[in-house]
């Protein structure tokens, strides 16, 4: 396997590994942030499918599956201001520690896109916070600007908090 096969075998790995339960470990957060957008296959007229073989056009037929099952972040308009609005107010956050800083919470229908939208918008947000600030503290720790939590309709805030302290148990 040539070494462009092999980082892009390895890549794809890496990204079928992503799912709810590793994006709230900081390791699967960091792989969504750092991951590559997926390349696009070439697109085919239907005579150069016809003349692949039959190896070469289950490759590609492959490379298109993937493609279109993990289409998106879809750019529309409602997203746009979304996050137009999120940055207005995390920016606007930037006091010092001993000032109360405002939240976000983001309600609507079940199926509309909102846990789409914020992963976008807090992979762009962490992906700044470590261009900006390095990968480091002043102490020499691990900069974590997102912590990603997965809520019920009944977490309270012992869960919440829970969540972010504890390390997810494995069963």
């Amino acid at each position: 396997m040539s070494k462009p096969a092999r980082a892009q075998a390895e890549e794809a790995d890496l990204r079928s590994r992503l799912d709810h339960l590793t994006l709230s470990r900081k390791e699967g957060f960091q792989r969504l942030a750092d991951s590559p957008p997926r390349p696009r296959p070439d697109l085919l007229a239907r005579r150069q499918i016809k003349q692949l073989g039959e190896t070469a056009l289950e490759e590609y037929n492959r490379g298109r599956r993937n493609w279109h099952a993990n289409l998106g972040p879809l750019r529309t308009p409602q997203m746009n201001a979304l996050h137009e609005d999120l940055w207005d107010i995390f920016d606007s956050n930037a006091q010092d520690g001993d000032k109360a800083k405002g939240s976000i919470a983001l309600d609507a229908f079940p199926g509309l896109g909102k846990t789409t939208a914020v992963l976008a918008f807090a992979r762009k947000l962490h992906r700044r916070t470590i261009r900006e600030e390095g990968e480091l503290t002043a102490a020499s720790h691990e900069r974590w600007p997102v912590c990603r939590v997965g809520l019920t309709a009944n977490t309270g805030m012992r869960d919440f908090n829970r969540a972010i302290f504890e390390p997810p148990r494995v069963r």
